[in-house]
C-alpha cells in the first residue's frame, strides 16, 4: 500500500518512553523515520530490537548535534507527499494524522494542524487544546489565528514541499520550533484546522531530562534566552523574505505570552525567594527587547482567543502582577543580552 504520510521522530535518551510513541505510530499507511541522535542510554538498541520487522521503519544513527539537526538528517529520508515532526516521549493517535493528510490532499492544502492534549508529570489527566470554529484559514485575512496558532512542530501536518523551509540551522536547545513553524506558516499562508486530537504531549519533569521542562524553568537564564534567541532567528526569517512589516504584531504577540509564562513560572516557583525583583527583572528585559509591547494589540486584548493555557498563564501572570503592584511600563536601564548575563547574578533561590 502507498504510503501517504511519513513521521519523522528525533531521540536522544528517551529509552524509557521511544517504544510507546513508536509504537502508537505503527500503521500500513505510514513510514516512520527515526533518528538517533547520539544518545547516551539504551535507546538504539531498544529501537533497533522493535523496528527489526517493520519495514515501513527506518532506523538511523547520529553524532549528537542536537534535535533540529536529527529532524533534518530525517527529512532527507521523506519519501511520502506529507510529513510530520514527532517526539519520542508522546503519544500520536496515527488514525487522526493519516485523515488529517488523506483531507490535505482533498482540498490541496500544504500545512494542517489538528488539536492536542497535554498530560504534566505525576498526572494521568489530559487537558486538550481548544476547539477552532473554522477549518480553513488564510493567514493575510485571519491574522489573529496566525498568533494563536502553537509554535510546536506536533499536532502539525507539512506537504514535502515544505521541506527547505525545515533545514536551515538552529542554535536552539528549545523552542526551535517556534524558529521554524511560523515562518512555514506565513509562507504557505493557508492552513486547514481539524478538531480531532492528533497528539498527546507527555510532559516529564527537568529531572527526567525534559528539554521543555527546562525551557520553563526560572531557575537560570536559559529559558530567557531559548525564548529571545528563537524570537530574533524567527524575526530574522521573515524579515529575509520581506514578511516582518505584514506580521509584527504577531510575531511580537507570540514572544510577548511566552514571557508571560515565564513569569507565572517564577511567581509561583517556591524555590525562588527574590520574586518580586526577579520579575521586575524580566519585565525590563523584555522593554529592552520589544520596546513599546505593551501598546501591542494582542496584548491590548487580554491575547482573547489563544489557546487555553496561553491565556490562563496570561491572566494569571496578570493577576499577581496586580497584586503586587509590579509596573510593568518600565523603563530598560540596559541592552536585553546585558540583561540575561546578569539575570542569575541577580536570582536569589532558598537554600
Amino acid at each position: 500500500m502507498e504510503k501517504l504520510l511519513t513521521f519523522v521522530v528525533p531521540v536522544y535518551n528517551t529509552e524509557k518512553y521511544v517504544i510507546r510513541a513508536l509504537s502508537s505510530m505503527i500503521s500500513n499507511k505510514a513510514n516512520v523515520v527515526v533518528v538517533d541522535d547520539g544518545s547516551k542510554d539504551n535507546s538504539l538498541s531498544v529501537i533497533k530490537e522493535f523496528t527489526k520487522t517493520k519495514p515501513n521503519f527506518t532506523v538511523i544513527h547520529t553524532e549528537n548535534r542536537g534535535a533540529m539537526a536529527a529532524r533534518r538528517e530525517g527529512l532527507k529520508y521523506v519519501e511520502t507527499e506529507y510529513f510530520a515532526l514527532v517526539d519520542s516521549d508522546d503519544i500520536i493517535n496515527t488514525d487522526a494524522y493519516i485523515k488529517l493528510a488523506k483531507k490535505l490532499k482533498e482540498v490541496r492544502y500544504t500545512v494542517g494542524v489538528g488539536r492536542s492534549s497535554v498530560t504534566l508529570p505525576n498526572s494521568n489527566i489530559p487537558f486538550h487544546s481548544k476547539k477552532w470554529k473554522k477549518e480553513e484559514l488564510d493567514f493575510l485575512i485571519n491574522k489573529k489565528d496566525f498568533s494563536n496558532t502553537s509554535c510546536t512542530f506536533w499536532s502539525k501536518i507539512f506537504h514535502s514541499s515544505c521541506i527547505p523551509y525545515f533545514m536551515a540551522d538552529s542554535k536552539q536547545l528549545v523552542y526551535e520550533d517556534m524558529e521554524f513553524v511560523y515562518y512555514a506558516l506565513a509562507k504557505e499562508r493557508f492552513m486547514f484546522h481539524t478538531n480531532d486530537i492528533l497528539y498527546q504531549y507527555c510532559m516529564r519533569g527537568p529531572l527526567q531530562g525534559s528539554t521543555s521542562s527546562n525551557g520553563l524553568s526560572m531557575l537560570s537564564d536559559k529559558g530567557l534566552r531559548g525564548i529571545l534567541g528563537a524570537s530574533t532567528s524567527m524575526q530574522n526569517k521573515f524579515q529575509k523574505d520581506n514578511l516582518y512589516l505584514e506580521y509584527h504584531n504577531e510575531l511580537d504577540a507570540i514572544t510577548i505570552k511566552l514571557i508571560y509564562q515565564r513569569i507565572y513560572s517564577l511567581l509561583t516557583n517556591p524555590n525562588i525567594k527574590n520574586k518580586k525583583e526577579m520579575a521586575t527583572y524580566i519585565l525590563n528585559i523584555l522593554s529592552s527587547y520589544l520596546p513599546n509591547w505593551q501598546e501591542n494589540k494582542y496584548f491590548k486584548e487580554g491575547f482573547k482567543g489563544s489557546e487555553l493555557n496561553d491565556y490562563l498563564f496570561y491572566l494569571l501572570a496578570s493577576n499577581i502582577l496586580k497584586i503586587l503592584r509590579i509596573n510593568i511600563y518600565t523603563e530598560p536601564t540596559k541592552d536585553y543580552q546585558t540583561l540575561l548575563d546578569e539575570y542569575n547574578e541577580k536570582l536569589v533561590l532558598k537554600k
